[in-house]
């Protein structure tokens, strides 16, 4: 008796699939590994008025004048979990062109009236401090030796710059 040439196949098919090492097949997902950061840059109280510091501090720019104090705050999120990491897991860095280090520390903000909590640190820019773009980059390293890193976007009008402007000193 002879076996149609189509069954023929299809039992090669049927054979091939079943015995094979199809990679497809494998339901492991690789886990992400790089590290979520997300980072903004505000002004501090410093040198602030009063009257300024309540509609100027804690408030979004990337043009500071000298004598005046650079806030970075930032979160960092496991791939993984989609959780937030705070300082058990984790430790920040924010990483200046100029070769200064500031390390970020994890708390409640506002501090008198916490409604949020994240990573913040600052730099208090120097009155003789050059003017002109400040690069920057934020640093997370976990415990298990992950990492991730936040660079703001390259447009010019939007990078963190020095002013030539100075703050008068504030007594405080």
């Amino acid at each position: 008796m002879r076996v149609p040439a189509l069954v023929l196949v299809g039992l090669l098919v049927v054979l091939v699939t079943a015995c094979g090492d199809d990679e497809s097949t494998d339901t492991t997902a690789a886990q992400p590994t790089t590290l979520s950061v997300a980072a903004d840059v505000v002004w501090g109280p410093f040198n602030l008025t009063d009257d300024q510091k309540a509609v100027q501090s804690c408030v979004n720019d990337a043009h500071f004048p000298r004598n005046s104090q650079i806030v970075w705050r930032a979160r960092v999120i496991d791939p993984v979990t989609g959780d937030q990491m705070d300082d058990t897991v984790v430790a920040v860095q924010v990483k200046l062109g100029d070769g200064q280090v500031i390390d970020l520390k994890y708390g409640d903000h506002p501090k008198n009236t916490p409604t949020d909590s994240f990573w913040a640190g600052s730099f208090k820019v120097p009155v003789d401090y050059p003017t002109g773009t400040l690069s920057f980059e934020v640093v997370a390293t976990a415990t298990d030796g992950r990492t991730g890193t936040f660079v703001p976007f390259n447009v010019a009008a939007s990078l963190l710059t020095i002013t030539d402007e100075t703050l008068e000193t504030i007594a405080g």
